[in-house]
């Protein structure tokens, strides 16, 4: 009778884990735990709109000139990215809680300036988290 209960507890366990697992792997069903594990790894979440800001604002303030930033996909980004931030980009990929990786670089008007940040979107969600940040110069 008890090993029979001890079945009942494992297999309902594993019927647990397993719509857990099924449920991470679908971008709809799992968005608030997705955000939850996210926050808890990368620290608060923002819009692209705000990490913008905050990337455009590390820019010292320069009489006629306008502080912005330029977001290219991590797939595209032709700059020397250092070790220690690839291996946290690959840390961040293989979670399976973000969609997108993009480079944010700060700029005065189109000119690139140094310290890039890389930025990566919650699946499900419009809400980024800041992977790493390094100094190009």
């Amino acid at each position: 009778m008890h090993s029979a209960t001890f079945e009942i507890e494992t297999v309902l366990a594993n019927a647990a884990e397993r719509v857990r697992a099924i449920r991470f792997r679908l971008p709809g069903q799992a968005v608030m735990e997705r955000i939850e594990l996210a926050r808890v790894a990368y620290g608060p979440l923002y819009t692209i709109g705000l990490i913008q800001e905050r990337v455009a604002e590390t820019l010292p303030i320069r009489i006629g000139y306008v502080r912005s930033t330029v977001m290219e996909a991590i797939e595209q980004y032709s700059g020397l990215i250092p070790d220690e931030v690839l291996l946290k980009y690959d840390e961040a990929a293989r979670s399976g809680l973000f969609a997108k990786f993009w480079v944010v670089t700060p700029t005065y008007y189109w000119k690139s300036q140094v310290d890039p940040w890389i930025v990566a979107e919650v699946a499900g969600t419009t809400l980024c988290a800041v992977i790493a940040r390094w100094d190009d110069a």
